[in-house]
This record gives C-alpha cells, structure tokens and sequence, in this order.
C-alpha cells in the first residue's frame, strides 16, 4: 500500500529553511522526520506552493528541527507559515517576524508553504 505523504516549509530562527515530511495516517498528518533544505530547492520542488489543512500530529521518532533541535513548530496567525517553538510562553514567526502568545493546540491546523 502506497503511503500519502508530503513535505511542509518550516523556519527556524536566522532564516534556517528547513522541510517537514509529513505522511498521512488514517485522517490525520503525522511529522516523521526534518532535513534541511535551501530555498533554491524548496521552490524547485514545489514545496513552497503546497497547503495543508488538518489534524497534524509528531511521530515518536520525529527528530525535530535540523538547526535547534525543536520538536514543535507553530502556525502563524498572521502569515500562516510554519516556525519553530521551543515550548515557551511567546512565540516569535521566523517568517514574517510577528509576534504573540502561542495557542492551544488542539491538533487541528491550516498550514502554507507559499513564499520567501
């Protein structure tokens, strides 16, 4: 059976790009592993262009960002793009450089790729 899978942009501070793989698992999106990724290549293969929307869940084996080690990421309400959390009570976006108080996370999420 051929597995669903796909790969997310993600942000990690000094403007570290790096690629999230992300595979479906029953009706969920579960991150499974991160490889660093420059921008050239991002765009080469698309992965700038591609939009989730669901649940988005970490594997147990996921090894988290490439450059800082984090296993959480955040959702950015102001350009819905994807940057690392370290699990703290602020959230910086790597993106576009908004800041804010991290959400509950209830699973459920609309990410986007596009854009540097």
């Amino acid at each position: 059976m051929k597995k669903e899978a796909s790969v997310i942009l993600a942000k990690c501070a000094g403007d570290n790009l790096y690629g999230i793989r992300i595979e479906k698992r029953k009706n969920d999106w579960v991150r499974t592993w991160a490889f660093k990724l420059k921008e050239e290549m991002a765009e080469k293969e698309g992965f700038d262009k591609v939009n989730f929307t669901g649940s988005f869940y970490t594997d147990e084996e996921y090894p988290g960002c490439p450059y800082c080690g984090a296993r959480k990421c955040f959702v950015c309400g102001n350009c819905g793009k994807v940057s690392c959390y370290d699990g703290g009570d602020k959230v910086v976006c790597n993106w576009c450089g908004a800041n804010g108080t991290p959400a509950e996370d209830d699973g459920s999420l609309d990410v986007s790729g596009g854009g540097f």
